[in-house]
């Protein structure tokens, strides 16, 4: 169990009641915060590959003001031959990666449980970029600022987008 478990995830059932057009805002900014808890320039973390994906991923999910803009066959091309296993830091781009792609899943499906599988993956993004160690436990991700910030981050924006605490 992560602190993410703990703060966030318990609140998962609540987050199926917010409107789909808040969860479509949620994880775009969910998105956009995870990427400030770096703390430093993306090229600083990983490839240019990489930064040129997120990058990518950042100006097509901004560009989305209606589910029907974000296509099948929109996100086909952005998310094919995307390799991050050449990343600078592999399990953190793993992780960030598969969360812009369960976004763009849920821009398209509107499962709300792609939502919460996407706040989860940004969160593990986090966590390994903090570099705890192989064995860690909640108290020590809760006393490790980036993890804090990074729950503290996604917990602000349910309170602000929808409504819950």
């Amino acid at each position: 169990m992560t602190l993410w478990d703990v703060e966030v995830g318990r609140l998962a059932d609540d987050l199926m009641e917010c409107s789909a057009d808040s969860l479509r805002i949620l994880g775009l900014k969910a998105f956009e915060a995870t990427l400030e808890v770096f703390g430093r320039p993306l090229g600083d973390l990983f490839d240019k590959e990489t930064v040129a994906f997120y990058r990518h991923g950042l100006e097509e999910f901004r560009s989305v003001r209606e589910f029907a803009e974000f296509t099948a066959e929109r996100r086909e091309p952005f998310l094919e031959g995307y390799d991050w296993n050449d990343s600078k830091a592999p399990f953190t781009a793993a992780s960030l990666s598969q969360g812009v792609a369960q976004y763009a899943g849920f821009l398209i499906g509107r499962d709300e449980e792609e939502i919460v599988e996407t706040l989860s993956s940004f969160y593990e993004s986090v966590l390994s970029y903090a570099a705890l160690g192989p064995i860690i436990d909640v108290e020590d991700e809760r006393a490790n600022a980036y993890c804090r910030r990074a729950v503290d981050e996604q917990l602000a924006l349910i309170r602000e987008i929808c409504g819950i605490s």
